[in-house]
C-alpha cells in the first residue's frame, strides 16, 4: 500500500499541444524570423537559422515549467529593452527588494497588512 503514494505529482495538469517538440506559437516565431532572413540574406542562412532556433528553443524549454523563458528574460533585464507600452505593467524591476503585501496603492494599506501578518506564520 505504501507504493501507491510514492508516485511523482506532475507540475502541470494540462499539457500544451506540441509540434516537433515546441508549442505552435514558438514555431510561428521561428518561421517568421526565418522568412525575414530568407528575403534579406540568403535561403541557406534562413534554413540554418530556423533549424538552429528550433534546436535552441527545444533545449531551453525541455523539462522547464511554463513561463521559464519569460522569467529568464525578466531576470536578465531584456524586458527593459521593450518600448514602454509593450512592457508588463505589474512587474517590479529586477533586483528590487520592496515587498508589497496588498494590491492597493499607498503605504497605509501595506502597514495594515504588515500588522495583520506580523504574528502569523506564512506556509
Amino acid at each position: 500500500m505504501d507504493g501507491l503514494y510514492r508516485r511523482p505529482c506532475p507540475r502541470t495538469l494540462d499539457r500544451p499541444i506540441l509540434v516537433f517538440g515546441l508549442e505552435p506559437e514558438d514555431l510561428v516565431w521561428i518561421g517568421v524570423g526565418a522568412g525575414v532572413l530568407l528575403f534579406l540574406v540568403d535561403p541557406l542562412i534562413a534554413v540554418g537559422a530556423g533549424v538552429g532556433g528550433w534546436v535552441v528553443l527545444l533545449r531551453l524549454k525541455t523539462g522547464r515549467p511554463p513561463g521559464y523563458l519569460f522569467y529568464l528574460a525578466f531576470r536578465g533585464g531584456a524586458l527593459r529593452l521593450l518600448p514602454p507600452p509593450c512592457r508588463p505593467q505589474s512587474l517590479l524591476p529586477p533586483g528590487s527588494r520592496r515587498l508589497r503585501l496588498t494590491p492597493f496603492e499607498g503605504d497605509e494599506n501595506d502597514e495594515c497588512a504588515r500588522w495583520w501578518w506580523k504574528d502569523r506564520r506564512i506556509l
